[in-house]
C-alpha cells in the first residue's frame, strides 16, 4: 500500500529537521515584554495632553493596536473630564434644588446645601 502523503513517481518523503537545527535558519524569537509599569505614567500624560492613539503609539515607539489595547485594559480611553473623577465619585444634580454637584457615593441624590437642610 502506497502512501497517501505522497506523489505515484516519489518514495516517501525525506526527513526534515526543525527551522532551529536547520543551519543557516534563523530561528523567530518573541519580542521583548513591554514594561507597562514604566510606559503607563506616559501613556496617561501623553492621552491628557490631547494626543490619540496613532501618535501615542508612535511616540512610544508601539504597535497603535498594542496601544489600544492597552488602553481598553486602563480605560484611559474615556473623556478626560471623566479621567480626573474618582472611582466612587458621580455627577449629579441635586432631586430638590436641581443644582449640579459631584456626590461621594453612587446613591447621593441630594447636594451638600440640601443634605443639611433635610440632614
Amino acid at each position: 500500500m502506497k502512501n497517501m502523503h505522497t506523489k505515484p513517481d516519489e518514495g516517501p518523503a525525506p526527513h526534515t529537521r526543525p527551522a532551529a537545527v536547520r543551519p543557516g535558519v534563523v530561528r523567530r524569537t518573541r519580542p521583548p515584554r513591554i514594561d507597562w509599569s514604566r510606559l503607563d505614567p506616559e501613556v496617561a500624560r501623553l492621552r491628557a495632553s490631547g494626543l490619540s492613539n496613532r501618535e501615542t503609539a508612535r511616540r512610544l515607539k508601539l504597535n497603535v493596536k498594542t496601544m489600544e489595547t492597552r488602553l481598553r485594559h486602563l480605560r484611559l480611553h474615556r473623556a478626560a473630564g471623566h479621567a480626573t473623577l474618582r472611582a466612587d465619585e458621580v455627577r449629579r444634580t441635586c432631586l430638590n434644588c436641581d443644582a449640579p454637584f459631584i456626590a461621594d457615593g453612587r446613591f447621593l441624590r441630594l447636594c451638600p446645601a440640601c443634605r443639611t437642610m433635610f440632614g
